[in-house]
């Protein structure tokens, strides 16, 4: 029986994340962005070939975002920081024996066709890099192929881990998966380029200006 794909959705509770955006933003702020964030994310991956999406929340507030959503949620231990042992641990609870993909939540330019780009790679492990160096998604096929990396430079050292496993690896470089949102020249860019409608309807109060809604 061919193994189903699972996306899992990294969440921190919204307003405690986004630290780099703090001097700017205020708790409230960045809440509402996370939300909106997470709400195109969720559409993309709903909208694409995957067969079940599930947010890691960190803690009530997280679980209750994606909840708000409809979001299948796994709830992990409030303030826990190491995301690599968050996602192992839900990798282990909804992912044995399926492949996995692990997509940011801070991607308001995702879209059905870039998660599908991922899927659509034949390889045991597929890499979507952002703009800085991290990862936007990570296809393991199965969900334990290797464990994760991320952090700075978090692309290259998927890859590194899955040559050095003897994984088949592919890359995919996808708008949507290398505009992820960290700082305010991030958040700023979005002025130039098509994003989720969730994200369009807030970044006005965030910003100030109009955006254009993909």
């Amino acid at each position: 029986m061919p193994r189903r794909t699972v996306a899992i959705v990294p969440l921190r509770a919204p307003g405690a994340g986004k630290t780099r955006l703090a001097t700017v933003l205020d708790p409230d702020q960045r809440a509402l962005l996370t939300a909106a964030m997470l709400g195109d994310v969720a559409l993309a991956l709903v909208r694409s070939n995957v067969d079940e999406i599930v947010v890691a929340a960190g803690g009530s507030s997280a679980a209750a975002a994606a909840a708000a959503i409809g979001l299948p949620v796994v709830t992990d231990t409030p303030g826990r920081a190491d995301l690599n042992r968050v996602l192992a641990d839900a990798t282990r609870t909804v992912g044995a024996g399926h492949d996995v993909l692990i997509v940011a939540a801070d991607l308001p330019r995702l879209t059905p066709e870039d998660v599908d780009a991922v899927l659509a790679i034949d390889g045991e492990v597929v890499v979507a890099p952002t703009n800085a160096g991290g990862t936007g998604g990570l296809l393991r096929r199965p969900g334990g192929r290797i464990s994760t990396r991320f952090g700075p430079s978090s692309a290259i050292r998927h890859r590194e881990l899955a040559l050095a496993a003897g994984c088949r690896v592919g890359t995919v470089e996808r708008d949507g998966f290398r505009h992820d949102i960290d700082t305010w020249t991030d958040l700023v860019a979005l002025h130039e380029v098509e994003v989720g409608t969730a994200t369009a309807a807030v970044l006005p109060s965030v910003l100030g200006r109009a955006v254009r809604a993909g």
